[in-house]
């Protein structure tokens, strides 16, 4: 069976890294290779950088070290469930020799997730590209640069690196506009996790936990407002008759919801997405499950990084589901998820196929 190195963000505590990292091994695994994670860890999610960080600040750093037991709850849940489902190299740090610690494969592939997104990485990062491993048989699969424009410096390190890939994929259609820009040819396919149906997803999942009808709230990040997102979500559920429940990464409980659950696990994000009567997000990931598990969804714009959410929401046909902060959410219509899921099926079909080609 032939070998295949995958390089994606699949560290830090978020559900959509660690669930796309194992959606792409699945895909590879049912294509005849065998995939091991090169288990990259960026200095930005290293223990250093954690403690580091809080030196900046006295009371910052008291939190930190109050803090650091949960950090490790968390480390714990979402490097067990990537050990359980995927196979991880050994650990390979910035400082390392990233082309010798690499594992040696028959095709390199740069997987999804915001591997080129210069901000969200701190800098052009070219262990994304693998940097250093010379003549090898490179393909980029759902990449994600997730800005509109990059300056000219950045894009001729693009047109450099990604000159040396025998085939190139991205998630949204703005990075095909940049890319194509560069003269690099790119197909926009699927997020990884849309890869997997729902009923391969139920089987990662774990049992319902939340026995009540609920509302889930999804917002991990760039929230614009979280009071006016909290109070659509009340008005909708008092006219359902739903509990809303939502996630944290702490011990703390949020103030708007009913029920928060602290440390969950994908498996539980999987559980609680999959069961949910209604969801609302302002994740990428939130809305690809929201729209993969046919949930009636919205999705409130992020402050940072929203293209690859425009562009998903464009390619099913559910634009409609993004909404304003002025949007009353109880009059929109629900989602017919009969001519979503035929294109879904399409896409889908497509973007396997671009990968089964790509290894050929």
């Amino acid at each position: 069976m032939k070998k295949a190195s995958i390089i994606t963000i699949h560290v830090g505590f978020n559900f959509g890294s660690v669930l796309q990292t194992v959606a792409t091994a699945v895909v590879l695994q049912e294509l005849g290779y065998m995939p091991t994670i090169v288990n990259y860890i960026p200095d930005r999610v290293t223990y250093r950088r954690y403690f580091k960080e809080g030196l900046k600040d006295f009371r910052k750093l008291i939190r930190r070290v109050l803090y650091f037991p949960f950090h490790l709850k968390n480390v714990a849940a979402y490097n067990g469930f990537l050990a359980t489902h995927t196979n991880l190299s050994q650990p390979i740090y910035s400082g390392d020799d990233f082309a010798a610690k690499c594992p040696v494969a028959d095709v390199y592939i740069t997987g999804s997730d915001q591997v080129w997104n210069s901000i969200h990485n701190e800098g052009f990062d070219g262990h994304y590209f693998y940097d250093g491993i010379a003549g090898a048989n490179k393909i980029a699969f759902a990449s994600s640069i997730g800005r509109e424009k990059i300056d000219d410096e950045e894009l001729h390190l693009f047109k450099e690196r990604l000159s040396q890939y025998k085939a190139v994929s991205v998630r949204e259609s703005s990075a095909v506009k940049i890319l194509n820009s560069i003269g690099i040819d790119s197909t926009l396919v699927l997020d990884p996790t849309l890869l997997l149906d729902k009923d391969q997803w139920l089987k990662i999942a774990g049992e319902r936990i939340e026995k009540s009808p609920y509302l889930l709230i999804y917002t991990p990040y760039n929230i614009v407002d979280e009071e006016l997102i909290y109070r659509a979500a009340r008005k909708m559920a008092n006219e359902h008759g739903l509990k809303i429940v939502t996630f944290s990464w702490t011990h703390r409980k949020n103030k708007y919801a009913d029920y928060t659950y602290r440390y969950a696990r994908p498996e539980e994000f999987l559980s609680l997405m999959y069961y949910a009567d209604f969801v609302i997000t302002n994740s990428f990931h939130g809305t690809a499950f929201s729209i993969n598990l046919n949930k009636q969804f919205i999705v409130y714009q992020p402050s940072a990084f929203s293209t690859r959410i425009l562009s998903l929401i464009e390619l099913v046909g559910l634009s409609s589901r993004l909404v304003r902060n002025d949007t009353d959410i109880t009059t929109l219509p629900e989602i017919n998820y009969s001519q979503v899921n035929k294109l879904l099926d399409a896409e889908r079909e497509k973007s396997i196929d671009f990968l089964r080609k790509a290894l050929g």
